[in-house]
C-alpha cells in the first residue's frame, strides 16, 4: 500500500486537519498590520470625503484580491495526474516516480516537502506551505502582483503623508486635533509620525521582498521558463564553467550556482531546459500535436546552440592551456641539466683563471 502524501494542500494535511506553518502565520500577521495601518493611519488623513472613500475602496479591492488569490493558491492540490492506460506514443513522454510508485506526465517533479509529484512544478513556496505548479501558478502570480501593488501604494502614500506632516506642522497639528477618527483613537502629532515611520519601514522591507519576487516571475513569464527550469539552466552553466576551469588548471570549486533577476534577464536561450510537449495537458488533438512539433524543433535548435556554446568554451579553455604550455620552458632531463650546470661552472672557472694571469703579468 502507498503511504498517503504529507499534505493535501497548503492549509490541511492528508487527514484533513488544518495545519499552518510559521511562515504563513508570520506573513498573515505582517499583512494584517499593513491593512490596519492603511485604514487607521493613512485613510483618515485624506481631507476630501470622496477621495478618502475612493482610496479605501481601491485598497480594499486589492486586499480582497490578494486574500482570494492566497487561499486559491494554498488550497489547491497541485498533485500530478497519474497516467494510466495511455497509448505507447504517449507513454514515451511519461515518467515513473519511484517515490509515488506511479507514472506521471513529463514535466512533473517530485517535491520532497509535499511528498508527491507536481504537474508543471515551479517551486515549493514556504509562504503558501504548498507547491506551485501548473494548477495554481496563476493564483500565485495574482497574489504576488496584488501584494506588490498594494505595498507600493502604501509606501508612496505613507511617505507623502510623512512629508506633509514635517513640512506643514501647524496645519497638520490643527487637522489632527479636529479629525474625529484621530481624536477618537487618541492619535497625536508625535504618535502619528512614529506610527508612519514604523509603517513605512515595514512597507519598505515588504516592498523589497515582494518587488524582487514580482520582477523575477515577470522575467520568468517573459522567458517562458519556470523557477525550477531556470535553476537547472544555471546549474548547467556552472557545470560548463567548471569544466573550462579544470582545463585551464583553475580551481572549479570557486564557481558556484548564482540565481537572480539580472542573470535571468540575460540568460542565453541555449541553456533553456528542454520542455516536454505534454507539460500542461495530455496529447491528443491536432493542434496539440502541431504545438508539440514546433516545441520539438525549438528544443532541437536550442540543443544545437548549447552544444556550440559548450564547444566554444572548451576550445577557449584548450587554447588557454596550450598557450600556457607554449610559454613554459620545455622539460629537461636531469642528466642534461647537470651537464649544462657543470659546463657553466667550467666557463666561470676559466674566466677567473684568465683574470688571475692578467693580474700576475
Amino acid at each position: 500500500t502507498l503511504m498517503p502524501p504529507r499534505r493535501r494542500n497548503g492549509l490541511v494535511d492528508h487527514a484533513g486537519r488544518v495545519a499552518l506553518n510559521a511562515y504563513q502565520l508570520a506573513g498573515a500577521t505582517v499583512w494584517a498590520c499593513e491593512v490596519l495601518g492603511f485604514y487607521f493611519l493613512f485613510a483618515p488623513s485624506v481631507d476630501d470625503a470622496g477621495a478618502r472613500v475612493g482610496a479605501m475602496i481601491a485598497y480594499g479591492a486589492l486586499a480582497a484580491t490578494a486574500t482570494v488569490a492566497f487561499f486559491s493558491a494554498a488550497a489547491t492540490d497541485p498533485k500530478a495526474r497519474v497516467a494510466d492506460g495511455e497509448e505507447d506514443d504517449a507513454k514515451k513522454k511519461m515518467l515513473y516516480c519511484r517515490f509515488c510508485e506511479a507514472t506521471v506526465y513529463a514535466g512533473a517533479k517530485h517535491c520532497r516537502d509535499c511528498d508527491k509529484c507536481v504537474d508543471g512544478f515551479d517551486h515549493h513556496c514556504k509562504w503558501l506551505n504548498n507547491c506551485v505548479g501548473v494548477r495554481n501558478y496563476r493564483s500565485f502570480f495574482v497574489l504576488v502582483s496584488a501584494t506588490f501593488t498594494q505595498v507600493s501604494g502604501q509606501v508612496v502614500a505613507g511617505t507623502y503623508l510623512l512629508g506633509w506632516l514635517a513640512s506643514d506642522e501647524d496645519r497638520a497639528r490643527a487637522y489632527i486635533a479636529t479629525n474625529a477618527t484621530y481624536v477618537g483613537q487618541g492619535v497625536t502629532y508625535a504618535s502619528l509620525i512614529g506610527g508612519l515611520c514604523a509603517y513605512i519601514a515595514l512597507g519598505g522591507v515588504l516592498l523589497y521582498i515582494v518587488g524582487e519576487l514580482f520582477t523575477f516571475h515577470v522575467a520568468l513569464c517573459h522567458k517562458g521558463l519556470s523557477t525550477y527550469e531556470y535553476i537547472i539552466a544555471e546549474r548547467t552553466i556552472a557545470a560548463d564553467l567548471r569544466a573550462v576551469a579544470v582545463e585551464r588548471g583553475e580551481d572549479p570549486n570557486d564557481i558556484v550556482v548564482r540565481t537572480n533577476v539580472c542573470r535571468l534577464c540575460y540568460l542565453d536561450e541555449a541553456y533553456a531546459p528542454e520542455k516536454p510537449a505534454s507539460r500542461a495537458a495530455a496529447p491528443g488533438t491536432a493542434s496539440e500535436s502541431k504545438k508539440a512539433t514546433a516545441e520539438e524543433k525549438k528544443v532541437a535548435k536550442a540543443q544545437v546552440k548549447a552544444e556550440k556554446v559548450i564547444a566554444k568554451n572548451k576550445s577557449k579553455g584548450a587554447a588557454a592551456s596550450q598557450q600556457k604550455r607554449d610559454e613554459s620552458p620545455p622539460p629537461v632531463k636531469r642528466e642534461e641539466a647537470l651537464g649544462d650546470f657543470d659546463e657553466e661552472l667550467q666557463k666561470k672557472s676559466d674566466a677567473r683563471g684568465a683574470s688571475r694571469k692578467l693580474v700576475a703579468h
